[in-house]
């Protein structure tokens, strides 16, 4: 019995799925950005007058996200490449990617709040390179493919973008 409002699972969809969900985290924090940059009153340079702790949270949060998130997604990726079904491949790649992009913008928008909270540059700074990291890491046809190291016949059926993913 087969539905057919039911979709069937393409390269091509599969793909704009995977750079739909990336697409939208990394204009959801980079609009976000700008709208406190926007409304706020300017920016500091000086981080003589404040003790505050945001000067340490901040930079150690980004840089455990970008580590962690690396971590997490390398760990993933070594578990799933060891599967036989593509379909399952790519829906635990799709997870794992999603977990990496969550870490990152997660940490931007710490950044960002802090920015909010203490009109410094630096927070602003930090912010802009994790977004820019974001950018960088948008997911591609090659990416995915060698990333999840696929077999020549996968490979073929995934550039034919129209197949049903199985």
């Amino acid at each position: 019995m087969n539905n057919s409002k039911t979709k069937t699972l393409t390269p091509k969809a599969y793909l704009n799925t995977l750079i739909f969900i990336h697409a939208a985290l990394l204009i959801g924090v980079l609009l976000f950005t700008i709208f406190i940059y926007a409304t706020g009153q300017g920016f500091l340079i000086d981080f003589t007058k404040d003790n505050n702790v945001f000067v340490y949270l901040v930079p150690t949060i980004a840089m455990l996200s970008y580590f962690i998130s690396n971590y997490v997604f390398g760990k993933q990726l070594k578990d799933l490449t060891k599967l036989n079904s593509l379909k399952s491949k790519l829906m635990l790649y799709l997870q794992a990617c999603v977990v990496r992009y969550a870490f990152i913008e997660g940490a931007a928008i710490l950044s960002t709040i802090a920015f909010r909270l203490n009109n410094h540059i630096f927070y602003l700074v930090i912010s802009l390179f994790l977004i820019l990291y974001l950018f960088k890491l948008r997911p591609t046809k090659d990416k995915v493919i060698n990333e999840l190291q696929l077999k020549l016949k996968d490979q073929q059926f995934f550039h034919q973008e129209n197949g049903e993913i199985k």
